[in-house]
């Protein structure tokens, strides 16, 4: 499945998630987090992975 890395700053850190089209709530309902903008969507990169690994970890 194609997703969208989104990020933001949040506080000393950054938080990631993943979009799917049509989607309005982060796919597998994760917000990674990461001191840096690239860490945190590197964690992003990995849990999309996990998703395309076990599509049960995505919640409906």
């Amino acid at each position: 499945m194609q997703y969208e890395i989104k990020s933001e700053p949040s506080g000393g850190h950054w938080v990631a998630w993943l979009m799917a089209e049509g989607e309005t709530k982060p796919a597998g309902a994760a917000i990674l987090v990461g001191q840096t903008r690239e860490e945190a969507e590197a964690n992003a990169r990995r849990w999309a992975d996990s998703l395309d690994a076990e599509p049960r970890l995505q919640r409906g």
